[in-house]
C-alpha cells in the first residue's frame, strides 16, 4: 500500500511538472517566432500560455505588441496606439513599443486638416429701372462615388477603432464592470450595421470591410457575454476558442483596412 501511494505520488509530480513545461514552451516558441517575425505563429503559441501560469501576462503583452506593430505597419495609428500601450513595461519589446506612439503623438501634433468654405457666387441683377440689385447664390456641390467611397471607408475605420478599443477595456475589466462596456460594444456594432454608402458604383473592398467588421464585432461581443455569464474576468477552457476565433478574424479585419487604403 505505502509502494503504492508512493507511485501516485510520483505519478502526481510528472504531470504537473509536465504540464508546467509545457506551459512554459509555448512562451518560450512563441518567443522564437516574435523573433524570426514569424507574428501568426508567435501569437498562436502566446495565446497557448494559460492564465494561472507566471509567462501569462507578458504573453498577453507580446500579443498586445504584435497587432500594435502589425497595424502601425498598416499605417492603422489608432487600433496601433491601443495595443501598444497594453504592453507591459517589464517587457523586452517595450522601448519598441514606445518609439511607434511617440511617433503616433507626433503625427497627431503635426496633423494639419484645412478647413473647407462654401462657395458663394454674388451675380449682379439689374431691376427694372436700371438699378442693380445683388443676389447671392450658394452653389451646390454634388459628391462624386470615390468621395463617397473615402466617406463611408473613414466612417468604418473609426467605428472598428472605436470597437477595439471598447473590447480592450471590456477584456482586462471586473466582471462587474464588463456589462458596461459589452452595451457600448453592442451600440458601436449597431452604428457600423446602419452605416449607409450612397455611393451609385460601390467598391468592393469597402463593402467587405463592412461584412468582415461586423462578423468580427458580433464574435467579440459573444465572448465578452460569454466572460460576463461564467463570472470570470479572462478566458478559461469554455471560452477561449471564442477569443481566438475572435483574434483571427480582427487580423482578416486589419488587412482588409489595410486594401483600403
Amino acid at each position: 500500500m505505502k509502494i503504492h501511494k508512493q507511485l501516485i505520488f510520483l505519478m502526481l509530480i510528472m504531470i504537473f511538472t509536465i504540464a508546467g513545461c509545457s506551459n512554459t514552451g509555448h512562451y518560450e516558441n512563441g518567443k522564437e517566432f516574435l523573433a524570426k517575425k514569424q507574428y501568426p505563429e508567435a501569437i498562436s503559441e502566446f495565446q497557448k500560455v494559460e492564465t494561472g501560469n507566471k509567462d501569462f501576462r507578458l504573453a498577453q503583452s507580446k500579443i498586445a505588441f504584435i497587432q500594435g506593430l502589425q497595424a502601425f505597419n498598416d499605417s492603422l495609428f489608432n487600433a496601433a496606439e491601443v495595443q501598444l500601450t497594453r504592453v507591459a513595461s517589464d517587457d523586452e519589446y517595450y522601448h519598441e513599443s514606445q518609439l511607434m506612439l511617440d511617433k503616433i503623438s507626433q503625427r497627431k501634433i503635426n496633423a494639419y486638416i484645412p478647413k473647407t468654405d462654401t462657395l458663394i457666387i454674388r451675380e449682379e441683377e439689374t431691376g427694372s429701372k436700371g438699378k442693380e440689385i445683388p443676389k447671392e447664390k450658394i452653389k451646390v456641390e454634388v459628391k462624386t462615388d470615390a468621395e463617397l467611397t473615402k466617406e463611408f471607408i473613414k466612417q468604418e475605420i473609426d467605428l472598428i477603432e472605436k470597437f477595439e478599443s471598447l473590447y480592450q477595456s471590456a477584456y482586462t475589466a471586473s466582471v462587474e464592470s464588463k456589462s458596461n462596456y459589452l452595451s457600448n460594444m453592442k451600440s458601436v456594432a449597431s452604428r457600423l450595421n446602419a452605416l449607409d454608402y450612397g455611393a451609385k458604383e460601390k467598391d468592393a473592398n469597402a463593402l467587405d470591410l463592412k461584412q468582415k467588421a461586423t462578423s468580427w464585432m458580433n464574435k467579440r461581443i459573444d465572448f465578452i457575454s460569454r466572460l460576463i455569464s461564467d463570472k470570470t474576468i479572462k478566458e478559461t477552457n469554455t471560452s477561449r476558442s471564442l477569443k481566438e476565433e475572435g483574434d483571427k478574424m480582427y487580423y482578416s479585419v486589419t488587412q482588409q483596412m489595410k486594401k483600403t487604403k
